[in-house]
């Protein structure tokens, strides 16, 4: 009798088994599998980010390299855009982080390639339409310069200085002020 119980147990168990085994296909379908193409992210509780060969954007200013180690690199703009233009331009969109929920989207779209795109700010500011070193008052608006060393000044620079470089070549910086913002970085942030 015991014999027989052991042997119906079993028999229940390997059931369930090859149960378990049959609806594993269903469940890891090709709607659950990451691909070559997408990634999953966590802010966006799952939505899928295409990684693309093009870029998505025509121009980015707040562009961000992802930390993922590949060769070319993987970037990310972090631009807030209307929802129509995200929408237009990207398949993935997400809330820009702030205090007014709803409004402003960022692209989530990924571009994997050597060349981010160029910055989508006018060249209104005098040392040109980037800057890494800045410094800016706090006030607001913020009165800004930029402390950045190069080869020549820009054509709307009215106070271009020669300074000491460790350099072979002559350096120049551009003493203008501006009021507001310094500009977006000219190299892309590494640093996550």
């Amino acid at each position: 009798m015991k014999m027989k119980s052991i042997m119906a147990a079993a028999s229940v168990l390997l059931f369930f088994l090859l149960a378990g085994f049959a609806l594993a296909p269903a469940h890891g379908s090709t709607a659950d599998v990451t691909t070559e193409t997408t990634i999953r992210l966590p802010s966006d509780g799952g939505a899928v980010a295409a990684i693309r060969r093009t870029r998505p954007w025509k121009c980015c200013d707040n562009i961000e390299m992802l930390p993922v180690k590949t060769n070319p690199p993987q970037w990310r703009c972090n631009d807030e855009l209307n929802p129509s233009q995200c929408f237009a331009q990207c398949e993935a969109c997400r809330t820009a982080p702030g205090p007014f929920p709803g409004g402003l989207l960022i692209c989530d779209d990924v571009f994997w390639g050597d060349d981010p795109g160029p910055s989508c700010a006018p060249a209104e500011w005098p040392w040109g339409p980037c800057c890494d070193s800045g410094v800016c008052t706090a006030s607001y608006p913020p009165i800004c310069r930029c402390d950045d060393e190069v080869e020549s000044c820009a054509a709307a620079c009215r106070q271009c200085e020669m300074v000491d470089s460790w350099s072979w070549r002559p350096l120049f910086v551009c003493r203008d002020q501006f009021t507001g913002d310094p500009g977006p970085r000219c190299t892309p942030d590494t640093h996550n």
